[in-house]
């Protein structure tokens, strides 16, 4: 296949890396500045067009990886050359329907990725309109699988989808922040407490995951009767850690069903 991305950012760049690294279509890309996309094709390979409407000539699957407020200005230029061609939306909060009311009722996907498909470990929530044919739904999925996990849903899952997953690398960096901070309090060198968070983190999920524990057979397994665990339980639950949490997740929501 023949994939085109238009707008060369940081996503756009974990996109590019994971095809380059995991699959053999030719790409091209456009980014009106120029720098970015000469970046682009020092890095993973992709030849650089001049404009929108190249791009969209030139290939088959065509990924807009511009911001939410730019994705319209993108979509008027390319409209009247889109044709039958796969136009895949990166862009957070934007709809179908608002896609169709520019380029008209044409073969549209949108894809909320997270950071994490730039190393293979993605989610990655996909929709599509009824125009898109199944062999080509097969297509895009096979393309988006090589990222990460890819969950395809009802249109109107991907505000959750955006919140929780697309969101969700910046909130857990923002936990394991916070202990970092507490090891660091507590004596431990910045370094230290870094590696040690990390280490924390990643071996509990894949406890976790290989031995199929629960979170509540987790917390159970380490709780002893008046222990250390349970005062910092305790603690967390008097400050409603939990709630906040959840709070947090349906603000995000809330802010991606209302973008533009």
């Amino acid at each position: 296949m023949k994939i085109g991305i238009i707008g060369c950012g940081n996503m756009a760049s974990s996109i590019a890396c994971s095809i380059t690294k995991t699959q053999k279509h030719q790409m091209f890309c456009y980014d009106v500045d120029e720098t970015k996309a000469e970046k682009f094709n020092e890095l993973y390979g992709v030849t650089k067009l001049m404009s929108e409407n190249e791009v969209v000539l030139n290939c088959d699957i065509i990924i807009i990886a511009v911001k939410p407020k730019d994705i319209f200005n993108v979509l008027r230029k390319i409209k009247d050359v889109v044709g039958d061609k796969i136009i895949v939306s990166i862009a957070a909060g934007i709809s179908v329907e608002r896609i169709k009311d520019v380029v008209g009722n044409k073969k549209i996907v949108r894809v909320m990725p997270n950071i994490n498909i730039n190393v293979e470990e993605g989610i990655l929530g996909v929709c599509f309109s009824e125009s898109v044919l199944q062999e080509e739904k097969d297509k895009v999925t096979e393309l988006f699988k090589s990222m990460g996990a890819v969950i395809v849903v009802d249109e109107k899952f991907m505000d959750a989808i955006t919140a929780l997953f697309g969101s969700g690398p910046a909130f857990v960096a923002h936990f394991v922040e916070s202990y970092i901070d507490a090891a660091v309090k507590l004596g431990f060198s910045k370094q230290e407490s870094y590696d040690l968070v990390l280490k924390l983190f990643y071996g509990t999920v894949v406890n976790m995951k290989n031995n199929m524990l629960t979170t509540y057979q987790v917390k159970d397994m380490v709780t002893s009767p008046g222990g250390t665990t349970i005062e910092g339980l305790v603690e967390f639950e008097r400050r409603a850690l939990k709630g906040a949490i959840i709070d947090g997740i349906i603000k995000a929501y809330e802010r991606s069903k209302s973008i533009l």
